[in-house]
């Protein structure tokens, strides 16, 4: 399971980031939030601190989420060439 998503900054840079499981549990342990809930409701937070975490987590960023690093981030596009979660499929129609 991961998200791949690129940051774009303010100053124009971007960035490719990936948020992987490691990224989801520290989500669920810090939102209180499933992750299976995404497929409902994904807001742009949730995707702007899998970002940042992940940054974080690999020693990309020392910033603090809020104000800091969300202060430099201009937008999040998802990359539609990375697997996106879908922790539990609809059911399938039987006939």
């Amino acid at each position: 399971m991961k998200i791949g998503m690129t940051v774009v900054f303010d100053d124009g840079n971007k960035k490719n980031v990936e948020a992987v499981f490691a990224d989801f549990v520290a989500f669920e342990r810090t939102w209180n939030r499933s992750v299976t809930k995404f497929e409902q409701e994904l807001r742009l937070t949730d995707l702007a601190w899998l970002a940042w975490h992940s940054e974080k987590r690999r020693k990309q960023t020392e910033m603090t989420f809020d104000p800091d690093w969300i202060g430099t981030v201009s937008e999040i596009e998802l990359r539609t060439d990375e697997e996106v979660p879908v922790p539990f499929e609809k059911d399938q129609p039987t006939s």
